[in-house]
């Protein structure tokens, strides 16, 4: 719990000192060196606490405000189970909802929001017995039907629909199938009456905003492709986690536990598929008819009846797809009318229901004048949209003008009416910028991230002074500063940060809620300190290249944190084309580099007389590519290393070459090379054979990489995540339980623990709970 800047322990410590006589203060300052000082200030520092705590001994009394220590005493006068210490949110939300559970036991809203409080991931509970093939009864009423495919509750499916199979076997599943007496486990054996399944995604969805795609191919005519990653690579955009009912206010539904409601398949934060970006649906219901009485796009009344007339017979029908109602309004008696071009497009926009992926992921901004269609007002619907497009200081482009395809080979049809083509599954962008002019290009998007690791646009606490200059619309002001910081106010590109050659107190930083990328195009980025005792501080941007480039250190510096940065590890862009790796090079001497939740390709030594003497690395994932390289290559540090992936090109490649090593809860996917195997340790740790390591405790050695990880491809949402089949003794080997590697903080199987101990205690009677992880 962040602790106010109170001053207390400053206050006692001048009051106690004055309490001394003044002959023992000048005693202890001519003779002692500060002893006594020292002494006085640690007992400042305990009375700070008793005065911390009697302060808080009305707020510990309230579960919204009580420190962490309190929470098991208030959860004792409600009598519930508390979950793992180690899950400290949980234990907290636990004791403010118990009474909120206990009413409501057994029901559905309580079981899906219990995947959000006890792991604060996103879900979706299933209840199998709906799945299950049947008889209709006539006592059941109207049977439901599926959204897609139209299938009847407990009835045949249509094989045909191609969205409909895709969804199958998933949260969304429309078909029916006979039971299955096994007992569950994932998606073998899911299917019976008692059973419920607990689809749970664990990827948060980050939105970045104002980034600059990447061009990537260049079409005749007017049209360019470009990926929406500023890199050039395929990464998968992602929906958003929002599930606020249509007509609440977000502010006023987290407040409110009863506004529950199940999530649609658009608001689950997961990699969007190509079809729920293209459905489209359309309803015709009592405001387009009225909207088509009034319009003045349509000139004399008595056509505005007959189109109003016509649109009644069609009216409560779902149709879907934009071809199919077109074809349904050109067959209606007053089709003239209703299919003029600026009739059929305003009544397209209309009638879209809001329960669609269009409707639901794309926005609805404003049209040029010089595009076909009217200029539409933006309007809101069911979540804020997941991909946006537009042009710097112009418009939005709308969804009207926007259609999902698959861009395999870069060969996108040309449609009449249609702007622009979005591949979400590999953030790939065909557009046609002539009706928009020769403004740059900006796109908003999301992406899933397990744990805030590496350059994002997550909420990060920024410390230091405030900045000295700004980098802005892709300058760099008065460029990076000697003795101050310069902060990146957008997530935009910079190519070619300028160097620091007499640096004393540097630092570059992004905003918060920023990811900048830097490009080192021309040439290295070279940091060099003045003066014996300088610094540098880097925090929060990507930085990439487009040769091989490296980020140098030169000169001495005392200090060198490196605090959420991206070093680009290299791999491939969408064309196949490499992508190198930018490597940290330190060609002078660092006494001290801590290096803090970071994607880094290596850090390396230049020269004989080029050293680092201590490293602090946590939270970091650090992988080398390129044969012969090696993650940590420095072979003078101590190093002190937490919960770090190293990923060498091959298991018998060395990952880190260092004097001493003190490493816990870390995951060396190579061979470890430690000089002085005398100190340190290395404990709750993996790493290859043939590793030299000091005092390995509770230790692993790994027999493959390619089971080990989901991906190790950067720019994939799984990117250095364990994967289904990697070995027990990692996944769960960390100290805390957790697996082993740089997401170990996620606390991932000490959650999902506290989700099956609180499903247990509030499952229905009877009920056989079963868990899939979808990402």
């Amino acid at each position: 719990m962040t602790i106010a800047h109170d001053h207390y322990r400053e206050y006692f410590a001048e009051k106690l000192w004055q309490w001394i006589p003044a002959v023992y203060r000048e005693l202890d300052a001519d003779e002692a060196g500060g002893a006594l000082r020292a002494f006085v200030e640690s007992l400042a520092t305990q009375a700070t606490f008793l005065k911390r705590n009697g302060d808080r001994l009305w707020d510990d009394g309230f579960v919204e405000l009580a420190s962490d220590w309190a929470v098991p005493y208030i959860g004792e006068l409600v009598a519930t189970r508390l979950v793992s210490a180690l899950n400290v949110r949980a234990r907290r939300v636990d004791v403010a909802k118990t009474i909120y559970y206990r009413r409501r036991k057994g029901t559905l809203a309580v079981l899906e929001q219990l995947i959000a409080d006890m792991t604060g991931w996103d879900g979706k509970v299933v209840e199998e017995f709906r799945r299950l093939a049947r008889a209709h009864h006539g006592l059941d009423g109207l049977p439901r039907q599926g959204r897609l495919t139209r299938t009847p509750e407990g009835g045949f499916g249509d094989l045909r629909s191609v969205r409909g199979a895709l969804l199958a076997g998933g949260a969304f599943d429309e078909y029916h199938y006979t039971p299955d007496a096994r007992r569950p486990r994932g998606l073998w054996g899911s299917r019976g009456i008692a059973k419920l399944t607990f689809h749970v995604y664990r990827l948060r969805p980050v939105l970045l905003t104002g980034v600059v795609p990447r061009l990537v191919m260049n079409f005749a005519g007017t049209r360019d492709g470009f990926t929406f990653d500023p890199s050039g690579r395929d990464v998968a955009l992602f929906a958003t986690d929002q599930t606020v009912p249509a007509g609440v206010h977000e502010a006023d539904a987290q407040g409110d536990w009863s506004l529950w409601k199940s999530a649609a398949e658009w608001q689950l934060p997961r990699p969007i598929p190509c079809r729920l970006l293209a459905e489209q649906a359309y309803e015709i219901g009592d405001a387009q008819v009225g909207w088509i009485r009034t319009t003045p796009l349509i000139p004399t009344q008595p056509q505005r009846d007959a189109a109003a007339a016509d649109l009644r017979r069609v009216a409560g029908q779902r149709i879907t797809g934009r071809a199919n109602f077109v074809r349904l309004v050109s067959r209606l008696p007053a089709a003239a009318i209703t299919t003029l071009p600026a009739v059929l497009q305003e009544l397209l926009q209309r009638a879209l229901v809001p329960d669609c992926g269009s409707a639901a992921l794309l926005p609805n901004g404003a049209d040029v004048a010089s595009w076909p269609g009217p200029i539409l007002a933006p309007e809101s619907s069911i979540g804020a949209p997941a991909i946006s497009v537009r042009f710097d200081a112009g418009p939005i482009v709308a969804r009207s003008a926007t259609r999902a395809a698959l861009l395999d080979a870069w060969a996108p049809p040309v449609l009449a009416g249609v702007a622009q083509l979005i591949e979400p599954r590999r953030g790939r962008l065909v557009i046609d910028h002539a009706p928009f002019g020769a403004a740059a290009l900006r796109v908003d998007y999301h992406v899933g991230m397990l744990a805030p690791i590496g350059a994002g646009a997550y909420g990060r606490e920024i410390d230091g002074p405030p900045p000295l200059t700004l980098w802005q619309n892709g300058g760099f002001g008065l460029g990076t500063p000697a003795n101050g910081v310069a902060e990146i106010a957008d997530s935009l590109n910079y190519a070619g940060p300028p160097d620091q050659l007499a640096a004393v107190a540097c630092g570059v930083r992004a905003a918060e809620a920023q990811r900048p990328y830097a490009i080192l195009d021309a040439a290295n980025w070279r940091l060099r300190s003045a003066v014996p005792t300088a610094t540098l501080q880097l925090d929060g941007f990507w930085i990439g290249a487009r040769a091989v480039r490296t980020v140098r250190l030169e000169g001495h510096f005392d200090r060198v944190g490196l605090r959420f940065m991206t070093f680009d590890p290299g791999g491939l862009d969408a064309l196949g084309a490499a992508l190198p790796a930018v490597v940290i090079v330190v060609a002078g001497v660092v006494e001290k580099l801590v290096i803090d939740r970071c994607i880094l390709a290596g850090v390396r030594l230049a020269g004989a007389a080029a050293s680092v003497e201590r490293l602090i690395i946590r939270d970091s994932i650090v992988q080398a590519r390129a044969a012969n390289a090696v993650a940590l290559d420095l072979p003078t540090a101590r190093v002190r290393m937490a919960r770090c992936t190293l990923i060498a090109p091959a298991l018998d490649a060395t990952a880190m070459n260092v004097e001493q090593l003190d490493a816990t809860d870390s995951l060396v996917a190579g061979v470890a090379l430690v000089a002085d195997t005398q100190a340190g340790c290395f404990r709750f740790s993996a790493r290859a054979p043939g590793s030299a390591v000091p005092h390995p405790y509770r230790s692993q050695v790994l027999d493959d990489i390619a089971r080990l990880f989901a991906s190790t491809r950067f720019g994939d949402y799984r990117y250095a995540q364990l994967g289904p089949v990697a070995p027990g003794s990692i996944a769960e080997g960390a100290e805390n339980g957790s697996e082993m590697g740089a997401y170990c903080g996620a606390i991932v199987p000490v959650k999902r623990a506290s989700l099956a101990a609180k499903v247990d205690e509030y499952l229905p009677f009877g009920r056989i709970p079963n868990y899939v992880l979808e990402n």
